[in-house]
């Protein structure tokens, strides 16, 4: 019987002897969730964990595994994963779902869930005005700054400060999963995005599904990919973000529907965040 789940190119075993012979100091873990899906990670020093996440990245087309960064290893993984409910005929229908979605339509659900919930705040007259200038691209656009030549610095900054400050740990794992692309990845351990409190019209939560709605449809615009989930945070490289106003107003826009603890303030994130290599979202 064919699986919507994604079958790697490389076993896992292969992908083990593949870490070892890349990362000989780094001894390869692996662990396997309720729902049978395998874990494997290595631990790689904080200041290289970029410079590895890229070769492996680069690498998922001959493997079928996905990188990404944590502070977990693949045995916290797997056991965390067993408080989500989610059995390997669950997870086989969820990737269903997910593989067989029109990703743009429930990216743009979700958005517009979001917005619906904060306007319930918001009263007619000059006020409503006002929040439609941040809410709708084309009215946010013309109060951007001019199209940049070329992207700002990516730049990893939460609520309270940048990642390895927070953290403050020497290493990260890098984790890998099988899956089509970083999309996928809280799919396969569901709930490893913890969004806390958001809620959209109607006291609606987002699933997994939805974040892999986002981000594919981020990662198709402007080559965004998973990069870093940890708990409330998550972190995308972005290889080809809007430079334009009217690209960045759109993004600055979904990004705030997905996360408004972080973009609360659309036009300020409209010329900085959003026009950088990397975004760094966290929820309260």
């Amino acid at each position: 019987m064919s699986s919507f789940l994604h079958r790697p190119r490389l076993e896992a075993d292969g992908l083990v002897r593949a870490l070892r012979a890349r990362l000989p100091r780094a001894e390869p873990l692996r662990a396997t969730t309720a729902a049978g899906v395998e874990v494997i990670g290595v631990s790689v020093p904080r200041d290289r964990v970029r410079e590895v996440w890229d070769e492996w990245r680069g690498r998922h087309g001959e493997t079928g595994w996905w990188p990404f960064v944590t502070l977990l290893s693949p045995d916290q993984l797997a056991r965390s994963s067993r408080h989500s409910g989610v059995d390997a005929a669950a997870l086989e229908d969820l990737m269903a779902e997910v593989v067989c979605q029109d990703h743009d339509a429930r990216a743009a659900s979700v958005v517009v869930s979001g917005f619906r919930w904060s306007a319930w705040d918001v009263s007619f007259g000059d006020e409503w005005e006002d929040w439609c200038d941040d809410y709708d691209p084309d009215r946010l656009a013309p109060r951007l700054g001019p199209e940049l030549a070329e992207p700002l610095p990516g730049v990893s900054r939460w609520g309270w400060g940048d990642r390895d400050g927070f953290w403050g740990r020497s290493r990260r794992w890098l984790n890998f999963v099988a899956v089509r692309g970083g999309h996928e990845v809280p799919v396969v351990l569901p709930y490893v995005i913890g969004t806390g409190n958001w809620c959209g019209y109607g006291d609606r939560v987002l699933t997994p599904a939805d974040d892999a709605a986002l981000l594919r449809r981020w990662h198709e615009q402007w080559g965004a990919e998973l990069f870093l989930a940890q708990g409330a945070c998550l972190e995308l490289v972005v290889d080809r973000p809007p430079l334009d106003p009217r690209g960045a107003a759109q993004a600055a826009t979904e990004l705030m529907g997905y996360c408004t603890d972080t973009v609360h303030d659309p036009h300020g994130a409209g010329d900085t965040m959003v026009r950088s290599a990397v975004w760094s979202l966290w929820w309260d």
